[in-house]
């Protein structure tokens, strides 16, 4: 055998020479693999905290919520209208909040929910204006509706169903108050319709998040999808498949962009239904009676449900929060569906020869060693069907054991 240098074995290595270009194998080859998601930084995590905290205030379910404005606009205006109650900060029509925030609460309500639209829409549809309008016409809708009952049809029933008391000639509640009497009517309370209205609205329309953080790995996997297609044609689809390289494009560089002010936005709204809540309370104890705070907020729960439960659902309509070019909500509960059927076909098609993987990825260290338990369950299985064999041949025991050379020699080379 030669000496040396040149007589030296080459190292085992896990790479081959394909094309000028070291190809990786064995456990560690990452061909068929799918990206795994960026790691998450402290900061995202806290703002996800943040974000889910407002969803278990914002997302309560909404057949709760309207049954709980019910109670108190009945039985809550009900008790208030016969108890004493005491002069408090709240209870006066100047107080700051009722200033600022209800007197103008639709057009909080428009540049709120307005700008959360906005950003959404043009992110799950990839800038295109269509989809943006379509989307923005669902507020230009609610508008009309705030104005139609609030502006017109409230004061039309107050002047219809009011008398001005000290000088009945007059019939009309503006010239009454010009001359310093009083107009009594039938005064529905437009701080319930309000109140009731955006809060429903908000919930609403804030239900474009469901589903949010989400794009991001569709995202991925479809750019995994599409770098893949040629070299495996059998590779999964995901929701993004129907769109152009250009589109995607878009998808990505305005989701980066207006995520954090989407998430910053939908904090905004969970505070304004917060808000709405606490004035809607103060409204059910101190202002207007019973009947009325029950006919404003029935209005502004009829107008809800007639829009959002039953048009938005057709063809021919603005279309429910969250339409797009893609779906994106509800995927994690089709996935968990799905994953029982296939897990029991994987473990149908899993041979017996095949190696424990740990991660999706085989164990080839423990090939040797279970090579070795299955030899070692060969031989085992053979010696038990040799002396199963031989145990049936009685006459042939006696003659082996007493045999010419006086041992068990003929025997054990038998089972061999």
């Amino acid at each position: 055998m030669p000496t040396g240098a040149s007589a030296k074995r080459a190292r085992p290595t896990n790479q081959s020479m394909k094309g000028g270009k070291f190809i990786e194998k064995g456990r560690w080859a990452a061909k068929g693999t799918k990206p795994l998601p960026e790691q998450a930084s402290v900061q995202h995590i806290l703002i996800l905290i943040i974000v889910h905290g407002c969803r278990k205030v914002l997302f309560i379910q909404t057949e709760v919520k309207i049954m709980l404005y019910a109670m108190g606009l009945f039985f809550g205006s009900l008790i208030c209208d016969f108890l004493p109650l005491p002069r408090v900060y709240m209870g006066q029509s100047d107080n700051v909040f009722n200033v600022y925030f209800v007197k103008v609460a639709w057009a909080w309500m428009i540049l709120v929910s307005g700008a959360f639209i906005l950003l959404t829409s043009a992110t799950i549809g990839c800038g295109y204006r269509t989809v943006i309008k379509r989307n923005m016409s669902r507020l230009v809708v609610g508008t009309v509706m705030w104005y139609l009952w609030s502006q017109w049809f409230f004061g039309y029933v107050e002047n219809r169903t009011g008398s001005c008391l000290g000088k009945a000639i007059i019939r009309n509640k503006y010239d009454c108050n010009q001359e310093g009497f009083h107009w009594h009517s039938f005064d529905i309370s437009g701080h319930a319709f309000l109140l009731v209205y955006i809060n429903l609205l908000i919930v609403e329309e804030a239900k474009a998040i469901v589903g949010w953080e989400g794009i991001r790995d569709i995202i991925r996997l479809e750019d995994h999808h599409r770098n893949e297609a040629q070299n495996d044609p059998g590779e999964s689809k995901t929701v993004l498949d129907t769109l152009s390289n250009n589109d995607l494009v878009v998808l990505k560089l305005n989701y980066e962009q207006f995520t954090p002010y989407i998430r910053g936005i939908f904090c905004i709204m969970t505070l304004m239904s917060v808000l709405s809540d606490v004035m809607l309370t103060c409204t059910i104890i101190f202002f207007h009676t019973m009947p009325q705070k029950v006919v404003g907020g029935a209005i502004a729960i009829g107008t809800w449900f007639v829009t959002y439960r039953v048009w938005f659902k057709s063809d021919a309509s603005p279309g429910l929060p969250g339409a797009g070019l893609f779906p994106y909500q509800n995927l994690k509960e089709k996935t968990k569906d799905q994953a029982p059927l296939r897990r029991r076909s994987s473990l149908c098609k899993e041979h017996k020869d095949s190696l424990p993987k740990f991660m999706g990825m085989p164990l080839y260290g423990l090939k040797k060693d279970i090579q070795e338990k299955k030899q070692e369950a060969e031989r085992a299985d053979e010696e038990k069907t040799g002396l199963e064999d031989f145990g049936e041949h009685a006459d042939f025991r006696g003659q082996t054991r007493n045999g010419p050379f006086g041992d068990f020699g003929s025997s054990r080379s038998w089972r061999r």
